[in-house]
């Protein structure tokens, strides 16, 4: 047993009975009558003088095997009364705060020790990295050392001629956007400290290397959700699942690859079906909370305009800054602006997740808050926040137009248009860096996953029935972290870098599929703009490493001749392989938490049963029940227990006062009994 707490005043605790809650089960839960009791006084302690029953008696808690009244009558000996009965809604909210994988604010997140399994080091002076796929930990045996099959996480750098390093203690440091890419491991040697992971890690000249840089490397749990945050390992889950799910092949992957319905995740594509979102959305990422042992952590919904998501790890290409010259990194993303949309398919409403708190910011996917689930529809962030992308920055769409007239020195004598009618044409571009590190020439990174922006355009002639030509451009304000050589030096190795961009073209016939639209991309037939009569489909800038005045500045325009030059694009093998990816290996689709933090404030709704239980002054002023009372000596009566009743008189419910209520001739008693549901 136990006892109500004292409180400075006093409520009426109540609780429905093992045989309330039974009928509750079965759907036969009524409020019917009252009885009301006085089965904890003692009488004779209160003719003392000494003592007041009202203010210091103890009443025991109200119970879920409650003791049944020997009779269904109140302690005066009156049958049991009706009480009248209602509903009420109350609406419950609080804020939480934010939550995931790192600590801090914006522009000084740092990564939370909590969430993962340990760190170690890389000194680039000790034979890594080399673009192998193995690497050497410097601190060995000294950090933590992972299995294989664990996440390994790298903030790299590249080297510069300044030689300056960033300071390891902490992942994200404001003016350090650097190059931050997942892997898996495949093999673990502790006699050796090597890794081996799941594709090459950058070139950074292996043991050439003279450069005391060291950087951190953090090791996470593969499917951690299942496995490790969400299992009850970590005494406090704060992280949020994620999975991008793809219902088509990533570009370039033909019959002698593996397909979408080999990729991760594709357990939740009906998700996507859900919420009505159809093959115009190739990759659909939904953000959610499925984790075990971690109660009603968000309630029942998410309130409106409230949520705020950082992504500490990503370089956003519609960042604020001059190009070339951004030096903050992240994207933090908001539901405050512009209305609230009714989806006819999923049957609920969402808001519009932007990149700023404006209607002027940029839409990168939705916040479904009664569901609890945040959806992620922009390619290029899904890319940047994708285990196998090998990229953490997000590039821009190209602007696609026609025009009648080739770029100088070519003229319509010379060259031919692209742009035949019966055709419809889908555009991209693929970067690549050069693949060792030369000062001056080439940083090191791997090859990345193309733009994910696909655009459409369809075959066009002029007025004598010429094809147009294909022509592509860039927004000038849309690479802040694209670096030149002078640049990755000036920022000390931070950015990203490019030396080669080239355009993806895919040509589909309409008469033969009619109804190609940007709902239907195809994921084979890519063909990489080559050289043809002046090169017009590559850029590789000024020098030997873009800048990002470079690229702004720069017009394709395509001719047939530069198309039939070109090149089949087949997906390159760093995105794929035979390896099990059940086991060690990895594919998209593997991400299963959110690397970023969430805060909002939450929403639950509350029904009340609520019974109004009335005592006039004219009854209940004796008591036939308790032996201790006295008519001659007790002017008082006291009620310690109300009793509910159904119709057929059993006991559904019981409220115990924090304190008896005291009851004669000059008091009318009202009070309300509330269960919420």
């Amino acid at each position: 047993m136990s006892y109500l707490p004292n409180e400075p005043t006093t409520f009426i605790n109540i609780k429905l009975t093992d045989e309330g809650r039974r009928l509750l089960s079965l759907g036969q839960l009524t409020y019917n009558k009252a009885v009301l009791s006085d089965r904890e006084i003692n009488y004779g302690i209160d003719r003392t003088g000494v003592y007041e029953i009202g203010c210091d008696n103890r009443v025991i808690a109200p119970k879920d095997d409650a003791p049944t009244f020997a009779q269904p009558i109140s302690y005066d000996g009156s049958s049991a009364f009706t009480i009248s009965v209602f509903s009420a809604r109350q609406i419950i909210t609080a804020a939480t705060e934010s939550t995931g994988f790192f600590t801090g604010e914006t522009n000084s997140w740092a990564i939370d020790f909590d969430e993962y399994y340990g760190s170690n080091t890389i000194d680039y002076s000790v034979g890594s990295p080399d673009g192998t796929s193995t690497i050497t930990l410097a601190g060995g045996g000294t950090g933590y050392f992972p299995n294989a099959g664990d996440l390994m996480y790298v903030p790299w750098e590249t080297i510069q001629a300044s030689g300056s390093t960033y300071d390891p203690s902490t992942l994200i440091l404001s003016g350090n956007p650097t190059n931050n890419l997942w892997y898996r491991v495949y093999s673990a040697d502790t006699g050796a400290s090597t890794v081996t992971v799941d594709r090459a890690i950058p070139n950074f000249g292996g043991s050439a290397i003279t450069t005391t840089q060291i950087i951190n490397t953090y090791f996470y749990p593969f499917n951690g959700i299942e496995e490790y945050y969400g299992s009850a390992a970590t005494v406090d889950t704060r992280v949020w699942n994620m999975n991008i799910i793809r219902t088509s092949s990533v570009e370039g992957t033909n019959s002698s690859i593996s397909g979408y319905t080999s990729y991760g995740s594709i357990q939740y594509n009906g998700t996507k079906q859900y919420m009505g979102f159809y093959d115009e959305t190739r990759q659909f990422g939904v953000v959610h909370y499925t984790n075990e042992f971690t109660g009603n952590t968000y309630a029942e919904q998410l309130v409106e305009k409230s949520v705020e998501i950082d992504i500490p790890n990503v370089m956003w290409h519609r960042y604020p800054s001059t190009a070339g010259q951004g030096t903050a990194y992240g994207i933090k993303l908001y539901d405050y602006a512009g209305s609230t949309i009714f989806d006819n398919v999923a049957q609920t409403t969402f808001r519009e997740l932007r990149d700023g708190t404006s209607t002027s910011n940029f839409v990168v996917g939705r916040v479904y808050h009664k569901l609890k689930m945040i959806v992620i529809t922009d390619p290029e962030l899904l890319t940047a926040i994708s285990y196998k992308s090998n990229r953490n920055y997000t590039v821009p769409g190209l602007n696609v137009d026609s025009t009648p007239v080739p770029l100088s020195p070519l003229t319509t004598s010379s060259a031919t248009g692209l742009l035949n009618t019966g055709y419809t044409y889908f555009v991209t571009y693929a970067m690549e860096s050069d693949d060792a590190y030369s000062a001056g020439t080439s940083f090191g990174y791997p090859k990345v996953l193309p733009c994910q922006y696909i655009q459409r355009i369809d075959g066009v002639v002029d007025n004598v029935g010429s094809p147009q030509y294909l022509r592509g451009f860039f927004n000038t304000s849309y690479f802040p972290y694209l670096r030149d050589a002078s640049g990755m030096d000036s920022y000390s190795g931070t950015g990203w870098n490019l030396n080669k961009a080239q355009l993806l073209v895919n040509k589909v016939d309409t008469t033969t599929s009619p109804n190609v639209d940007l709902n239907t991309i195809p994921t084979d037939g890519w063909r990489l703009i080559s050289s043809g009569l002046t090169g017009n489909g590559v850029f590789t800038g000024t020098s030997t490493t873009i800048s990002s005045s470079d690229i702004t500045a720069h017009q394709f325009v395509v001719s047939q001749e530069d198309y039939d030059s070109g090149t089949t694009y087949v997906l390159d093998s760093t995105f794929y392989d035979t390896n099990d990816y059940n086991a060690t290996g990895l594919t998209f689709g593997n991400e299963s938490f959110f690397f970023g933090n969430i805060k909002t404030s939450i929403l639950a709704t509350s029904f009340k049963s609520v019974m109004t239980v009335l005592v006039p002054d004219q009854d209940f002023n004796s008591s036939t029940q308790n032996p201790s009372y006295d008519g001659l000596q007790d002017n008082d009566t006291y009620i310690t227990e109300v009793g509910i009743l159904n119709n057929n008189n059993q006991l559904v419910a019981v409220g115990k006062p924090t304190y008896p209520l005291k009851k004669n001739t000059a008091r009318y008693l009202a009070f309300q009994l509330e269960i919420d549901f």
